[in-house]
């Protein structure tokens, strides 16, 4: 077709451009009108209908019922009590007897000083004690035996008295010379003296006999103090247990305030455990009411809670649980300081549901299945449990958890409410 028939004659286009132009717009506008009928006049498609999927899951059928909840712990082992053994004497080290790391007895002897001094100021109160105890052995035979001399002081008192009286008469009579009475008189007067001596030595025996018994038991104090002074010679074990160091060496020089060995007792040996938080409220409540909480170390030992103390640090705080750590078998017991793992077993829980670890989510939510659908269930994390084949379970317990309740035990990685599940 021409163009000179698709445009009128004032409006056709006189250029060759301009012709060039009208024709691609022409084009254009009739390849629109027919795609436009196309759309038009074509057929529309059926939706696709989309089908759920289906996670598939294990379960397993929970049965609340009464567990021992277990958690593990790790904790120092500690003695209660410590001993850092010195000695008040001032002396050369003559034997040491024990090494770091040796065991001994209560009483066993673990160093020994030179005792040349102290041996000679134990003679020398022995020596004081015996003059002492002869002293008074005379003062008690004086005593005896003014007690068996007073009647004959007195009855020579009164000898001389009688003699007074009858010279007296005779010089009265006239019958014997002054010079003769003078010699009655004197007697007289000197039996007077001597029984008054007599009583007064006789009164005062007591006082003496006292004074010589309290110089007597002086003496023996001070004797008793050579003795200790003696046996502080030996510095012995003041109970049994490892010896943690030694400090000395024979030919040393013992000082009042340096240490000689250093002990551990081993009835005290305990393993200090920090507590975790969910279980620190639990462990409190059965200590107060006297329950027993039981620990196992390595096997071989059987351990009690005895205490529990707040340790405040900078920067943190805590509960630490003491455990008795009985030394009834010596050599498995372990050495101060080592850090052991312990199994804690708590008393009997009520109510509870061991479930394996993968059926929790975020510690305290679990996925029951109801309809083939997962429901969430809020849980309280009770503790861990072995089961008696060695399975490691975790004890919650919730409200909504019915015995034969399905729980999911496989980890979802999008786990939600109402997901369609297929169990296996």
């Amino acid at each position: 077709m021409k163009a000179s028939r698709l445009w009128p004659s004032r409006l056709r286009p006189t250029s060759p451009r301009a012709r060039r132009l009208a024709m691609a717009g022409a084009m254009l506008s009739g390849a629109a009108v027919f795609s436009v009928s196309i759309l038009a006049t074509g057929p529309s498609p059926e939706p696709e209908l989309r089908e759920e999927k289906s996670w598939p899951v294990s379960v397993i059928e929970a049965h609340p019922q009464p567990h021992s909840p277990t958690f593990t712990a790790y904790g120092q082992v500690e003695a209660a009590q410590l001993a850092r053994l010195r000695t008040d004497l001032v002396a050369p080290v003559k034997t040491v007897h024990v090494q770091e790391g040796d065991w001994v007895a209560a009483g066993d002897v673990l160093v020994e000083l030179a005792d040349d001094e102290v041996r000679l100021a134990l003679a020398e109160r022995q020596a004081e004690l015996a003059q002492h105890q002869a002293e008074l052995r005379s003062i008690e035979s004086e005593r005896d035996r003014l007690e068996r001399t007073l009647e004959q002081a007195m009855s020579m008192h009164r000898v001389a008295q009688q003699k007074l009286e009858r010279h007296q008469a005779l010089l009265e009579s006239r019958l014997i010379a002054q010079s003769l009475m003078e010699e009655v008189v004197a007697q007289a007067n000197q039996a007077a003296i001597d029984l008054e001596d007599h009583l007064r030595r006789l009164a005062d025996l007591p006082n003496r006999v006292a004074m010589q018994r309290a110089r007597v038991e002086r003496a023996q104090a001070l004797l008793d103090h050579a003795r200790l002074q003696v046996e502080k010679t030996r510095v012995r074990a003041p109970f049994g247990g490892p010896v943690l160091a030694v400090n000395v060496a024979p030919g040393d020089r013992t000082s009042l305030s340096a240490p000689l060995v250093e002990l551990a007792n081993a009835d005290t040996f305990e393993v200090r455990v920090q507590v975790p938080d969910s279980y620190a409220a639990r462990l409190q409540r059965h200590l107060a009411q006297g329950e027993p909480v039981i620990a196992g170390l390595e096997g071989a030992h059987r351990l009690t809670l005895t205490r529990l103390a707040r340790r405040i640090k900078t920067g943190q705080s805590g509960l630490d649980a003491f455990f008795h750590l009985s030394a009834r078998n010596v050599a498995s017991l372990p050495p101060i300081g080592r850090v052991v793992d312990l199994r804690v077993q708590l008393p009997e829980e009520p109510d509870v549901v061991a479930l394996p670890v993968a059926s929790l989510y975020e510690n305290d939510r679990i996925y029951a299945v109801v309809d083939s659908r997962l429901k969430p269930i809020e849980v309280e994390r009770v503790g861990e449990y072995q089961s008696p084949d060695g399975e490691y379970r975790v004890l919650v317990r919730a409200p909504e958890l019915g015995d034969g309740q399905a729980v999911i035990t496989t980890q979802l990685p999008k786990a939600m409410t109402g997901l369609l599940v297929k169990v296996s």
